[in-house]
């Protein structure tokens, strides 16, 4: 069997959970018509608030991604700047 890298198996995994969920959601939208219909302004705003909370996941986990690299960095520069532990 030959090994996925990582990167394409994440995307995999993501489109079989999208798929998943619209899956999920087309069912619910069909046994719920009508209270979708009623609460159709509702469900609009709630939808734009998991929109808006999903980029703001998004951004946060790319600062402190950010972050993280600056700090990675900061540590190989102390190593590279440390005398050797060997005798003198």
């Amino acid at each position: 069997m030959v090994a996925t890298p990582p990167r394409r198996r994440v995307v995999r995994l993501a489109l079989l959970d999208a798929f998943t969920a619209g899956a999920g959601l087309g069912y619910l939208a069909h046994q719920y018509r009508e209270a979708l219909v009623a609460n159709s302004a509702a469900i609009g705003l709630a939808l734009l608030f998991v929109f808006v909370l999903g980029y703001l996941v998004h951004v946060a986990a790319r600062v402190l991604r950010r972050a993280g690299s600056r700090v990675d960095a900061i540590f190989a520069e102390e190593l590279r700047n440390k005398p050797s532990p060997g005798p003198r």
